[in-house]
């Protein structure tokens, strides 16, 4: 009997300096408390075949703490906002703009940031291509709030315009299963908790 691909999408933990800003391109380290509940994390997923993490280092630092190779995909890097980049939401001028991010984010594009459409395409090709990679019954990718967003919608078919009813927590953890032949199933979403509360 084939076994399904299992595949573990874990948000980084929280980071270091301020919070509740754009923080894509940015690339801050982990705090002390987000090593602690990425560590928590870690302990129930148990092991993994395939590890696979965005390049920033608030993803693949704690991806290297494996003691497995790791393949950095570039592409699973969190969208770069441009001139929003570590700005909170009432310190961006443009508040229209800002809204359209929120409301459908599907043309969106800080000023000289990333074009959101761009964005999933990069998202969704690096996606089917770590699929295409042979080996491994239980995969993980370490990765951001806006990636992870991006390919559970793809798979449950959820419109952009819907995005953002995806909560994503710091470290939360979704798992999704895929069997050769059909469609990918999400098995859950935003599974924290187990974790240990500050």
């Amino acid at each position: 009997m084939v076994k399904p691909v299992l595949i573990d999408l874990l948000r980084h933990g929280e980071v270091e300096g301020r919070q509740h800003v754009a923080r894509g391109s940015t690339d801050d380290p982990l705090s002390a408390l987000g090593w602690q509940q990425m560590k928590q994390v870690k302990a129930l997923i148990g092991e993994l075949d395939v590890i696979a993490t965005s390049p920033l280092q608030r993803c693949r630092l704690f991806a290297e703490s494996y003691d497995e190779p790791i393949n950095i995909l570039d592409d699973m890097r969190e969208l770069d906002f441009g001139d929003w980049e570590n700005k909170s939401s009432d310190e961006v001028a443009d508040q229209a703009l800002l809204q359209q991010f929120f409301d459908d984010p599907t043309d969106f594009q800080a000023p000289h940031g990333e074009l959101f459409g761009a964005f999933i395409q990069r998202v969704i090709q690096a996606w089917h291509d770590w699929l295409q990679e042979p080996a491994g019954e239980h995969r993980l990718l370490v990765a951001h709030g806006c990636v992870i967003r991006v390919i559970l919608a793809h798979l449950l078919g959820i419109p952009t315009s819907h995005l953002w009813r995806l909560s994503l927590d710091y470290a939360s953890w979704s798992r999704v299963s895929c069997l050769q032949g059909e469609q990918a199933r999400v098995l859950f979403i935003n599974r924290t908790e187990e974790l240990q509360q500050p």
